[in-house]
């Protein structure tokens, strides 16, 4: 398994990890040292090795060696297969275990933004991408628009595509919960706090909404951690909690009292997402969600059934989405907290998740 950060494979692969231990299988972790590096190495049956590999751009001296560090590191492990996790392990490990013909998969779990914006770096970007994916025994797609993109970026339409409905949920974890009392409407964010995670346009909404509500609070659950180069700063984030239309209530190792306290999700994401785990575990609580009209977002939700599609990158089109589901009536909101419930026990469970794991496993023993 490799992944840029152990805080990914700690969070995203546990189950997946754990479900492969307990199919026989030895389990090596190659990923970027952070605090969950130790929880991994807790793991029966996982052997964690540092990869050193930045989060954002780094000199291309430093990505040069990252993707030699790691090319090294797989040639002296020798892997049966490879599961490659996050933008720069699938290029980095794609284009090492090409050369070493050793057989990989590439887990597509969102493209970012960085290569989506149409300039020629983000160009370049995508074509590396597509090349380091073309020799995968098969891509994890989260959503169909990004098989789109790297299609129209040269990955060839014989590569195997495997539709993943997310990373998966424990459902025994995230249990539901019936809504709480309907004054106020609680919505909650939950997730790193970057720019393109929308969290400045769902202050903007909240800052909206209070001119005429007061009956609608906002919980926003996330940290500057593992945060990209658009993360708020300090000083935006201080400035936000002094103006008070914002509860903020830092990064937190259990969200599942937060997602309980809320009537619904809000993911005001711009783009770049495969299938965001958060709202996959809301809906496993049987929290409906407002999320951006984007691939990835759009994907969660049944809209109008289990959640509401908002305009990305527009806090007034935001803020009347929210609206929308604060007057709903509360037969209307139960009754999509159970449909989120339901869609959840059908098609999110991380068992579905581990299966699919299992079965790309078998086929390097067959």
């Amino acid at each position: 398994m490799v992944s840029g950060t152990a805080w990914y494979l700690w969070n995203f692969r546990r189950h997946v990890i754990s479900g492969l231990v307990d199919s026989g299988w030895e389990i090596h972790a190659v990923a970027g040292a952070d605090a969950y590096s130790a929880d991994l190495a807790g793991l029966e049956g996982v052997t964690v090795h540092d990869w050193t590999v930045s989060l954002d751009d780094a000199h291309p001296g430093q990505e040069f060696m990252s993707l030699v560090g790691l090319t090294h590191m797989l040639r002296r492990l020798k892997p049966r297969i490879v599961f490659n996790n996050g933008i720069k392990a699938n290029v980095y490990g794609g284009l090492a275990c090409r050369a070493l013909r050793l057989p990989y998969v590439n887990n597509i779990s969102g493209l970012g933004m960085r290569i989506r914006r149409g300039t020629r770096g983000s160009t370049v970007l995508a074509r590396l991408y597509a090349v380091a994916s073309a020799g995968a025994k098969a891509l994890l797609i989260q959503n169909p628009g990004d098989l789109e993109f790297l299609r129209s970026h040269g990955l060839p339409a014989s590569c195997r595509a495997i539709r993943t409905m997310g990373s998966g949920v424990d459902l025994a974890q995230f249990t539901p919960v019936p809504l709480p009392e309907d004054w106020p409407v609680r919505i909650v964010f939950v997730g790193r706090l970057q720019a393109d995670k929308g969290i400045h346009d769902l202050v903007a909404a909240a800052r909206i909404l209070s001119r005429t509500r007061d009956d609608i609070a906002v919980d926003v659950v996330g940290g500057l951690q593992h945060a990209n180069a658009g993360a708020v700063t300090q000083e935006t984030l201080s400035d936000w909690e002094a103006e008070g239309l914002v509860t903020f209530a830092g990064q937190q190792a259990d969200v599942r009292p937060f997602l309980a306290a809320a009537h619904a999700l809000v993911m005001p994401s711009h783009g770049g997402e495969g299938m965001p785990k958060v709202i996959i575990e809301a809906a496993a609580m049987g929290r409906p969600a407002i999320v951006s009209d984007i691939d990835g977002c759009r994907d969660s939700i049944v809209a109008g059934e289990t959640g509401l599609p908002a305009p990305p990158r527009d806090p007034d089109g935001l803020a009347r989405v929210i609206a929308t589901f604060a007057d709903m009536p509360a037969s209307r909101k139960t009754a999509m907290s159970q449909a989120a419930r339901a869609r959840a026990e059908a098609a999110f469970s991380v068992e579905t998740i581990v299966e699919i794991y299992r079965e790309l496993v078998s086929e390097v023993d067959s």
